[in-house]
């Protein structure tokens, strides 16, 4: 999968030199913030790959960075909580099998574009638009103006086909990122992995702690997330995997405020990884959340905390996640 950004109307490489621009109607496009990289963006790529492969033409997906949601909401508006930071975004997107990833800076002046030229400028001339593949509920252009039916009209003139997917329905209900949002944030671990279709991630670096955990033998890797607008699940003990290194260790994680040893108000993020010594400080650690164990709570000594975290370690160990498989259909 190739990544390219676009800034400043400029198509650029990961290392922020020129790319070559694509050829005229070569690509067969979707477009969205795709948060999550959920089961219902997960319809949509299919049926993008579907029709690439059918056509012969290259699959590209159109994301944006930041948030829309961040530029153009008003300052009295709630924050957008991310599931997905830009860099765990391409790792799930990396996974799919697209041909090429665009990330477009989302600025004032970019949300100012009107349907027409957001289609005309930049989709045709910059991005070779010959199909396109879009969700049902989809909105673009200035104040997402554009509709399915802007779109309808756009792709008769200028001779492009148009291939509109419906919602993923699980149990009921159409998969959605503010859905898996809520469940995050009470505590629903297993269903937001459910509909996320991959275990939840949090990115961050290794930074140093009070290293309390080290002297009852439970040493952990404090993280310090990459972006303060990521959404942090509930507080709890979970059983995670920790990727670093193009390796993967099992983890138990606390999220939370560590009651037994503090008063402070801070929320914090540690790893135990299991099977592992080194000095982590400064590195960038993936912690995918597989099974919340149960609740943070305060203990009544340092000796009941570690007896009950032997209890979890042992959970942690033995865990094994279930495997689920979903057709976009």
């Amino acid at each position: 999968m190739q990544i390219f950004y676009y800034k400043h109307s400029q198509l650029l490489t990961p290392h922020g030199e020129p790319a070559l621009p694509f050829a005229p109607r070569t690509g067969v496009i979707t477009l969205g913030t795709f948060d999550g990289v959920h089961l219902g963006h997960r319809k949509i790529i299919a049926a993008l790959l579907a029709k690439a492969h059918t056509t012969g033409l290259r699959s590209t997906l159109l994301t944006f960075a930041p948030h829309p949601r961040t530029v153009v909401s008003k300052k009295d508006a709630a924050p957008v909580r991310l599931l997905t930071t830009t860099e765990e975004k391409l790792a799930l997107l990396s996974e799919l099998g697209l041909d090429s990833v665009i990330v477009i800076e989302f600025t004032k002046a970019f949300a100012a574009l009107s349907p027409e030229d957001f289609v005309e400028q930049i989709l045709l001339k910059e991005f070779g638009l010959a199909a396109m593949v879009i969700g049902y509920d989809h909105g673009f252009g200035r104040d997402r103006s554009g509709t399915l039916q802007t779109l309808s009209q756009l792709s008769v003139k200028h001779s492009f086909s148009v291939e509109v997917v419906e919602e993923f329905m699980l149990n009921g209900r159409a998969v959605s990122s503010t859905q898996i949002r809520s469940l995050l944030s009470s505590g629903q671990l297993r269903d937001a992995n459910t509909l996320l279709g991959s275990p939840y991630r949090l990115t961050g670096k290794v930074v140093e702690g009070e290293q309390r955990g080290r002297l009852i033998g439970f040493p952990t890797a404090n993280l310090d997330l990459l972006d303060p607008l990521k959404l942090v699940p509930s507080p709890g003990v979970y059983v995670a995997d920790a990727l670093m290194n193009n390796a993967k260790y099992r983890a138990m994680v606390n999220i939370g405020y560590r009651p037994t040893v503090s008063t402070g108000t801070h929320l914090s993020i540690e790893a135990h990884i299991l099977n592992f010594s080194g000095n982590l400080y400064g590195q960038l650690l993936t912690i995918q959340l597989l099974s919340r164990l149960r609740d943070e709570q305060k203990f009544p000594s340092l000796d009941a905390l570690k007896a009950q975290l032997e209890m979890d370690k042992a959970l942690a160990a033995t865990f094994s996640a279930p495997h689920q498989t979903f057709q976009h259909a």
